[in-house]
């Protein structure tokens, strides 16, 4: 049997074929259109703006793949306007034109939001090259069309995700300016003391800034270990488990256990239900609401 270290490197063995495009069937499909419907989860494409709307974002709303995908294919001229081969990705989208991918033509697509629980040693990733399990591994065969995270969580990492193919939700949800709180249950190796806690409070500076935690909470310590909760309103690359290492402490699991007001009850790892209509216009109103007080106290 290989070793795990061995399995992961498995990408790196030249001409490797990755895992490819997950299959999913119709049947599939079928059931997971009709759960979005009986949650209210699902909304018709917002309207397209006189002004139009970039050619790239306008392909990832349409599940063709995420902005940097869609440029990509772009520059490689696999897309068509109205017959003709586009190879600006800036170009506006406007009502009427008729876009193409590889010769199909893009179809209009209902907005889909979803609520996953990955769990640990799960890629975020679409890359068809990698050969470890992905999220869309997971949950394409789930779901009634092709969605991609919101954010991201690191292999050795678990919680909870939202899905969409909505961009303007992904980036209310996702922008640092919004400050939507995404709460963490964190174990550390090592028995963290108070003043320590107090430090973290009034923020870490890392190699690309200061990280100031919203909350941080001690849940259970020991000789050996500490559990906290901690709450942040951005997220960058390995956040928490470099602030900890900021004192000296290595993170032992990391999970994140909220994202606004969604929490994890009801949710198994690996299981994903649609946001209720309620459940997605509260997550749009708290992100609004958090600019809208930022503007309110600068006044």
């Amino acid at each position: 049997m290989k070793s795990r270290r061995n399995r992961k490197n498995l990408k790196h063995q030249s001409g490797h074929p990755g895992r490819g495009k997950p299959e999913v069937s119709s049947g599939q499909r079928r059931r997971a259109r009709i759960a979005d419907e009986a949650a209210g989860s699902t909304q018709n494409a917002a309207a397209i703006p006189a002004a139009g709307v970039r050619l790239n974002r306008w392909l990832a709303e349409r599940g063709i793949g995420s902005r940097r995908k869609c440029d990509t294919m772009i520059q490689e001229c696999a897309v068509e306007v109205n017959g003709s081969i586009m190879v600006e990705p800036g170009y506006r989208v406007k009502e009427g034109d008729r876009v193409a991918v590889e010769g199909r033509p893009v179809k209009e697509v209902r907005r889909l939001y979803y609520l996953f629980y990955k769990p640990k040693g799960v890629l975020c990733t679409d890359d068809p090259r990698e050969t470890r399990t992905r999220v869309c591994d997971l949950v394409d065969p789930m779901v009634s069309n092709r969605v991609y995270s919101v954010g991201r969580l690191d292999e050795d990492s678990e919680g909870l995700l939202l899905l969409t193919n909505d961009g303007d939700f992904a980036n209310l949800v996702m922008h640092p300016r919004y400050q939507v709180p995404k709460t963490y249950v964190v174990v550390i190796n090592g028995s963290i003391r108070g003043e320590e806690i107090d430090t973290l409070r009034n923020g870490t500076w890392l190699s690309d800034g200061k990280v100031t935690p919203e909350r941080i909470k001690l849940i259970r310590r020991t000789k050996s270990t500490s559990s906290l909760e901690v709450q942040l309103g951005e997220g960058r690359n390995r956040e928490i488990r470099r602030i900890f290492a900021a004192f000296g402490y290595s993170v032992k699991s990391l999970k994140r256990v909220r994202i606004g007001k969604l929490g994890m009850k009801g949710l198994k790892r690996g299981a994903i239900r649609p946001l209720t209509r309620q459940e997605r216009d509260d997550m749009t109103s708290l992100a609004l609401d958090q600019v809208s007080g930022e503007q309110a106290e600068s006044n």
